[in-house]
């Protein structure tokens, strides 16, 4: 027994140098997140906008009478997790707390994953840096939360195709339905990587997929009766080689349009690269082929949903640690440098991170300097022309930012996820859609005859002056009101009497 307490203490005593790097590596990433007011996430102002519409709601305001609260949907871990938060926090620092929790817990799991097949437990602050990349940076919050059970799960598949017992498929069926739970595309894809891998494996066949059955079931007795989801548009497919050429960006960042994210993604690859040795078996591959197979081959569209097929990149570094053994034999001083070399690398990604920040807050700084002459409960209607930012190469980051408008002083917005039925909260039955069929991605598309009546005030991002284009003729439906940097403001203009 005395024995086995040494042991212990030295494992122990090994394993702390990989915390403290850890823990300063979140710590890090925490002072990052809170040292400014605007992340340029693109989803985050409508993520806060439910998360204000599910407080007003609680609090019985007439205002979103037109919303209702809906929980049978696939986005129950992050959401609840941030409207709890809420509850005593500013709703943008309960985003942030989760946007932070998913990632750390993210690089927990990648260590889990990384010991349980072997690998140096090291490789696991590479969570950091991938959970940056491309569904972080699109702010995709329900994702980013199912991430840490993805890496769990691919260890529970391993083990349990192994030596199936009750133990472990219990362990894997929960995992799956807590999957489910916190997000169907995720599940989805864990299931098109690893499914077939439990055909072959130790046990009877039924005792390896037998786990398999529970996101079914969960499902048909929660998802069905609800009948949540529904097509919000049709599906396309193009062979793009060209998407190829975004994987290395989009581990670390929004994709190739960043050179340095490209650049330390390439580095993130070497990184792992350098760890890992031959291949386990011809099967074990199967994984990593599925994932890069997905990514490569996924629809543009389906659905009517855009962003689909890159979130299978989140799937390569877990899949190439079950198809490659770890390095055997190295010696320590090699072994030395590639964890400082991780190390590194995570680091790196989060400072450029925070490099950037400030510029793209000097962007929304205008925004918010509009918004504050601006009295409260307006509907407001976005005509973002320029979405992207300047500060973060290739994301569209503001896009969405007008909804903060509603965020902080209510009012309706013209754009609003609300819209689609397997939001958390989303538009009762019969309730108009305002902006519908990506209207927020075309505002060209805008036609102030039809549209104007419904809004109060008009908020433009552009760099030069839309009115005449926007607001034509004798008697515009809406006249400018102020002009700050890229940001336009226009009320609508009265009525004129007969």
């Amino acid at each position: 027994m005395l024995d086995g307490l040494v042991r212990f203490s030295d494992a122990k005593r090994r394993q702390a140098p990989l915390h403290v790097a850890e823990a300063l590596l979140a710590l890090l990433l925490l002072a990052v997140f809170f040292g400014v007011r605007d992340l340029p996430l693109v989803d985050l102002p409508q993520h806060a906008l439910q998360l204000a519409s599910w407080l007003r709601l609680d609090a019985h305001d007439a205002g979103v009478s037109q919303v209702e609260l809906n929980f049978r949907t696939p986005y129950l871990l992050g959401y609840p997790l941030a409207r709890a938060l809420a509850g005593f926090l500013p709703i943008l620092t309960a985003l942030k707390l989760t946007f932070w929790a998913s990632i750390t817990l993210q690089a927990v799991a990648l260590r889990k994953l990384c010991s349980g097949l072997g690998h140096d437990a090291w490789l696991g602050l590479l969570g950091f840096p991938l959970g940056l990349g491309y569904s972080f940076c699109f702010g995709f919050v329900a994702f980013c939360a199912a991430l840490p059970l993805v890496y769990l799960a691919f260890l529970q598949a391993v083990r349990h195709r192994a030596a199936p017992n009750f133990k472990s498929g219990l362990g894997f069926a929960a995992t799956l339905a807590l999957l489910l739970v916190a997000h169907g595309v995720a599940l989805g894809f864990l299931l098109v990587v690893l499914g077939p891998l439990l055909l072959w494996g130790g046990g009877k066949l039924w005792q390896r997929v037998l786990p398999l059955v529970s996101p079914p079931l969960l499902g048909a007795l929660w998802l069905l009766p609800g009948g949540s989801s529904t097509r919000l548009g049709g599906d396309y497919w193009a062979f793009e080689p060209e998407r190829l050429l975004e994987i290395p960006g989009q581990l670390v960042g929004i994709g190739s349009a960043d050179r340095v994210a490209t650049l330390l993604g390439a580095c993130l690859l070497l990184t792992l690269g350098l760890s890992l040795g031959a291949p386990r078996s011809w099967l074990l591959l199967f994984p990593l082929a599925a994932a890069f197979l997905g990514y490569a081959l996924f629809p543009s569209m389906f659905r009517g949903a855009g962003p689909l097929g890159p979130r299978f990149s989140s799937y390569f570094v877990p899949a190439a640690l079950v198809a490659f053994a770890p390095r055997s034999n190295e010696p320590a001083a090699r072994q030395l440098a590639r964890r400082a070399l991780a190390f590194g690398l995570s680091a790196a990604v989060v400072l450029v991170f925070a490099w950037r920040l400030p510029a793209f807050n000097r962007e929304t700084a205008d925004f918010h300097a509009l918004t504050a002459r601006l009295p409260a409960g307006l509907a407001l209607r976005p005509l973002v022309f320029e979405r992207g930012s300047r500060a973060f190469p290739g994301i569209p980051a503001h896009l969405h930012v007008p909804a903060y408008y509603t965020v902080e002083k209510g009012g309706s917005p013209g754009y609003s996820f609300a819209m689609y039925s397997i939001s958390v909260v989303r538009l009762r039955k019969g309730v108009r859609i305002k902006m519908g069929g990506g209207a927020e991605w075309a505002p060209e598309r805008f036609d102030p005859a039809q549209e104007a009546a419904d809004y109060a005030y008009f908020i433009v991002k552009s760099s030069f002056d839309r009115t005449d284009s926007l607001f034509p003729g004798p008697a515009p439906a809406a006249v400018l009101d102020q002009h700050i940097g890229d940001w336009w403001g226009y009320r609508r203009a009265p009525t004129p009497t007969p």
